[in-house]
């Protein structure tokens, strides 16, 4: 059943998406060459280091100690170092030049022309786009975003209705029909955009990534077709209502008993991973609501009708 609050996504919150898009495929090359840059100056450092415990032909057994640890930690910096330009040099392609006309990238331009009027890219002398200390706070809420989405929204992703459990990637099998997807459901009742629950899904799955005519689908407005599709076409809340010998059980019912069951059960598989990773003290995830807020601005998305991250 099609929610009526769902029916249409608007054309500035494909704006919003697009951008938000661009600027993670920018990211994914930027944030290499500040790793890069960083392990350029603890390389300095530490050759200084190196030169300076050289120095005198006789050093005393902690001196010895000492120069073999940085030499150590400079052979280690120099290896991820490489690592790093190796990344890259693969990553090059998430980069775009002002010179767009010449390239496959064309129809960006105006995206990427809007994101620069609103402050978050800039062009380098080298004619590259680059993120501006504003679009890095942006960046930075979209990741803050992710992870809350993670936290709170994928445990629902695969429920089985009538056995009443949920499935587990790592142990389940998650294909057949037995599977329901409640993730918009979920968005539904508790008010938050289900639109964009779908966009950091996607996202986080780097399902966007995967088709190779991502930029020109972008550029055309078709790209987030799908996504549209996935909200208009799950599960809503009242499709989940039911009747049983007992009488009548309302979808509202039916999903306030899920999210409970769901939000203990995303608890423990957050402990399990912390311990796995060897963690002392668990790492506190970002709240729900961060999905309902950005940089710039705080709405419902029940009641938007303009502005978007991008859009202040």
């Amino acid at each position: 059943m099609k929610s009526p609050q769902m029916s249409t996504l608007s054309k500035e919150a494909v704006q919003e998406f697009g951008a938000l898009l661009l600027l993670d495929h920018l990211m994914r090359y930027e944030l290499l060459q500040i790793e890069k840059v960083e392990l350029e100056d603890i390389i300095d450092q530490l050759e200084n280091g190196v030169a300076e415990l050289k120095k005198g032909f006789f050093r005393s057994d902690e001196q010895e100690q000492e120069l073999s640890y940085e030499k150590e930690e400079l052979r280690e910096a120099k290896k991820a170092l490489s690592e790093v330009e190796q990344e890259m040099e693969e990553n090059r392609h998430c980069r775009l030049n002002i010179a767009l006309a010449e390239t496959d990238d064309e129809g960006l331009e105006s995206l990427l022309n809007f994101m620069e009027s609103r402050g978050t890219l800039t062009v380098e002398e080298d004619n590259y786009y680059k993120a501006t200390d504003k679009g890095h706070e942006v960046y930075q809420d979209l990741v803050k975003q992710l992870e809350a989405y993670v936290t709170h929204f994928e445990v629902y992703a695969y429920v089985d209705l009538e056995q009443g459990i949920f499935g587990d990637p790592e142990t389940d099998l998650l294909e057949g029909d037995k599977w329901s997807d409640l993730r918009v459901a979920v968005a539904e009742h508790k008010g938050i955009d289900p639109y964009r629950v779908v966009f950091l899904a996607m996202l986080s799955a780097e399902t966007f990534y995967e088709n190779p005519d991502w930029k020109f689908d972008l550029s055309m407005g078709t790209l987030f077709q799908e996504m549209k599709q996935i909200v208009l076409e799950q599960l809503h809340v009242d499709d989940l209502g039911y009747s049983d010998s007992e009488g009548k059980v309302s979808g509202e019912e039916v999903i306030r008993d899920i999210i409970e069951q769901g939000s203990e059960l995303a608890a423990k598989r957050k402990s399990r991973e912390q311990e796995i990773k060897g963690r002392k003290q668990a790492e506190e995830s970002p709240d729900e609501q961060v999905i309902t807020t950005t940089y710039y601005w705080s709405v419902s998305y029940t009641h938007l009708t303009l502005p978007t991250i991008l859009l202040v």
